[in-house]
């Protein structure tokens, strides 16, 4: 079965896209993260932005296999099996592009990419999601014990069967993503297209600890731009924290650029009438890389407040404004070695 992802231009209602790496194809601005589909949001809230997004114009889910196991009451994976209800029920599996992730631990599964463990999650994954192939499958995190070319061999394997479609890479360092994917070039594999990791217009301080999850460095955004990756910020409003009062800076990220960053996101909300937040999704959709914030929500309100991000456009005095203040990735790369 031929699948196409759904690009509709000259559709006013629509989303616009942007590129999925170098496979040609492309996907939705904004992907809907659904992390907590089926726990901490109830199926009939789920059911009602998941029509939403669609309604907007979205065809971009993200979840992953362990969401959201940590929950008080679900020990077992509930967000796959909610969006794979919705796309069975709404009958619009062939317009969406659904992506998830392995190897965080969860349950009794351990934290690995073992191949044999990943061909095992690959196929609950798909029993969940109710999907015969998996859109784009991301390694949720690194597995230093588990040799690379093992791992790549493990997942070209998937693509060939036909269980996965693309491949990308999540809470990975960017010479750990370079040298997969210099091993899948050298071996006729498919390599990582997309990045998912921590990542917003804030910079958070260098020692700051966010457990397992892995924010974006000037190496790796830099890589993604040199080698036509495409990255997928999630956390990108950072809970909320650009446009609510109840959601302060968050601890590592509390510093005198980030209080001025946050001067300039209130400037221009206000003076276009819009979410802070959908500013700083604005400001990471008008990036020269190709650039896919993974969106959260719990609420209608907060979803309509992210989707007007796609309606925002800056003038150059405050593109300048907002990219007058430290920035990660490196510019100029063409012009350092004269």
């Amino acid at each position: 079965m031929t699948r196409t992802f759904f690009d509709r231009p000259d559709d006013s209602s629509g989303m616009d896209t942007k590129p999925l790496g170098t496979t040609g194809e492309s996907v939705s601005e904004l992907s809907l993260g659904a992390m907590y589909f089926g726990s901490r949001i109830d199926r009939e809230t789920s059911f009602a932005l998941l029509d939403r997004y669609y309604e907007a114009g979205g065809r971009f889910i993200d979840t992953a296999n362990i969401y959201a196991t940590w929950v008080d009451g679900y020990d077992e994976p509930e967000s796959e099996p909610l969006v794979g209800e919705w796309l069975e029920e709404r009958g619009v599996r062939e317009e969406m592009t659904i992506a998830t992730k392995l190897g965080f631990s969860y349950g009794d599964v351990p934290r690995s990419l073992d191949p044999a463990l990943i061909d095992e999650e690959i196929a609950k994954s798909r029993e969940r999601l109710g999907i015969e192939t998996i859109d784009l499958l991301y390694i949720h995190v690194d597995d230093p014990d588990t040799p690379q070319v093992d791992v790549m061999e493990t997942l070209a394997g998937a693509v060939e069967a036909g269980d996965v479609r693309h491949l990308g890479a999540s809470n990975v360092p960017a010479w750990r993503i370079a040298r997969a994917n210099r091993i899948a070039a050298e071996q006729g594999w498919p390599r990582f297209e997309a990045v998912q990791t921590r990542f917003s217009y804030m910079i958070p301080d260098r020692d700051a600890d966010f457990a397992g999850q892995l924010p974006a460095s000037d190496e790796l955004l830099d890589y993604c731009d040199q080698e036509d990756l495409t990255v997928l910020p999630y956390s990108p409003t950072m809970q909320g924290c650009y446009d609510r009062d109840d959601r302060p800076i968050p601890d590592g990220y509390v510093r005198s650029e980030n209080r001025l960053k946050m001067d300039v996101v209130e400037t221009i909300a206000e003076r276009k009438g819009v979410d802070g937040n959908a500013v700083v999704l604005a400001w990471m959709l008008d990036r020269d890389l190709p650039t896919i914030p993974v969106v959260g929500v719990s609420t209608m309100e907060q979803l309509e407040a992210n989707l007007q991000a796609s309606e925002i456009s800056f003038t150059d005095e405050e593109r300048e404004r907002l990219n007058a203040i430290e920035s990660l990735g490196f510019e100029e790369w063409d012009l350092r070695g004269e």
